[in-house]
């Protein structure tokens, strides 16, 4: 197999830029920064996965939360949907029309708008299935660098000694995951979203997600886990720059239908340490979320209301 390294200082720039930089505000403090949350229509528990991004963020008294819901593409409203991106710092995308057969989607207006206040210098954090979706729409696979596609649409990743190598299209296999594990995860490197964090950590009833695909440009990995499967190490964070704009996407936020209770992935305190974290850092402002003493080590997960730990599993590989 062909596969490239691409290494710049202990992170995979496909094609450098200049990254996505924090600016110091003296307004930091005293506003409050607005987040978007875009649902509608998902394979997963939109509605329910909607809450736990609101229950995660208004914790932290910084950020304000709205949202945006798609409207019924049957409907008149739908072309009309446009939300005014540019109200907001960060926009969190939870629409997925994966496996979908009337495969809805934001109205062309709105892709548009979205397009051009990314590039501008909007921030996107893609929630677990959203990067599963549109893979018609061109720009937005270069924002989400990789994402849930078949192994001819584009370049892949994998971690190898510690270091990410890409996968032309068409080796390796389609996207994929197994079942969902606790996965000791490696970061790479150091970046905000980062600071203060062990070298690893278990993150709880994770997907791994095999060969995720895209363009794969301007993208940094931040953490990387096993897939059991395969014995191959995937990327589990990554960031992107789409011209003045920043992406972050991971697999963490996993919420299916028809649970009772939020399941052991929306319960990690990694999850709900580093998706605030990653809001902060998108909206260009320094990353001033603590790391919380129960946050898990490489031996053991931990999941709030459960107190600090929980025994490790038989099938965590190190």
């Amino acid at each position: 197999m062909k596969w490239m390294k691409a290494i710049a200082n202990g992170a995979l720039f496909l094609l450098s830029g200049l990254g996505c930089l924090t600016v110091a505000s003296d307004q930091y403090k005293e506003t409050r920064m607005r987040v978007l949350i875009v649902d509608g229509f998902s394979n997963h528990d939109w509605e329910a996965t909607t809450q736990l991004i609101r229950d995660v963020l208004s914790a932290d008294e910084h950020i304000q939360i709205d949202v945006a819901t798609v409207p019924d593409q049957a409907t008149e409203d739908w072309s009309n949907w446009l939300p005014e991106f540019s109200e907001y710092v960060v926009v969190v995308q939870n629409t997925n029309d994966i496996n979908d057969k009337d495969k809805p989607s934001w109205p062309r207006a709105a892709q548009v708008a979205f397009e051009e206040y990314m590039f501008n210098g909007g921030g996107m954090l893609v929630f677990h299935s959203g990067n599963n979706a549109f893979p018609e729409w061109e720009e937005y696979n270069k924002m989400i660098g990789l994402g849930w596609r078949n192994k001819h649409f584009g370049k892949a990743i994998v971690i190898k000694d510690g270091e990410p190598v890409v996968i032309p299209a068409g080796e390796g296999s389609n996207t994929s995951h197994g079942r969902r594990i606790d996965a000791l995860l490696t970061r790479i490197g150091e970046h905000p979203i980062h600071a203060g964090l062990p070298q690893q950590w278990l993150a709880a009833d994770l997907e791994v997600y095999r060969y995720a695909r895209g363009p794969a440009k301007n993208l940094q990995v931040l953490s990387y886990a096993e897939d059991l499967k395969s014995k191959l190490s995937f990327p589990i964070e990554w960031t992107v720059q789409y011209g003045a704009g920043c992406i972050y996407n991971s697999t963490y936020g996993h919420y299916w239908h028809n649970l009772d209770e939020p399941p052991a992935g929306a319960r990690c305190i990694a999850f709900r340490t580093l998706m605030p974290r990653a809001i902060h850092w998108l909206a260009k402002q320094p990353v001033s979320v603590e790391v919380p003493t129960n946050f898990p080590s490489a031996e053991a997960i931990s999941l709030q209301g459960e107190g600090r730990l929980r025994e490790l599993p038989t099938f965590i590989l190190f």
